[in-house]
């Protein structure tokens, strides 16, 4: 399999994992919320597979689009802006969102726009 091909599979496969993974952090936060106890670190555990994921992403784009750098716009913008909105969770204090719920609320905001971007 030539460099170009295997970075193509790579980019959809991680990008595919991406969109499930934040499904599956959309669960995990959900329960949370609704009363379980403990899934709080699960969520938090998960969602740095998850950041890795887009990292992923954008460096098997890299591989598939060398040297033709404009092909990696959209993986690169999701590799940032899923960056952003994993380290906003932590902003301001221990605990995720800390104590600017500002910020807690941005880094909720930007989940669905990360999810469009991996699909």
């Amino acid at each position: 399999m030539d460099r170009q091909r295997l970075g193509l599979w790579g980019t959809a496969i991680f990008a595919a994992l991406a969109a499930i993974g934040m499904l599956i952090q959309v669960y995990l936060i959900a329960a949370v919320i609704f009363g379980e106890l403990g899934w709080q670190d699960e969520h938090k555990d998960f969602g740095k597979l998850v950041h890795l994921f887009y990292i992923l992403t954008f460096l098997s784009a890299l591989l598939a689009a060398w040297p033709k750098w404009r092909a990696t716009l959209w993986p690169f913008v999701l590799a940032v802006l899923g960056s952003i909105q994993a380290f906003s969770a932590y902003g301001g204090g221990q605990d995720e969102g800390g104590d600017n719920p500002a910020l807690h609320a941005f880094h909720g905001a930007l989940v669905p726009i990360v999810f469009v971007l991996a699909v």
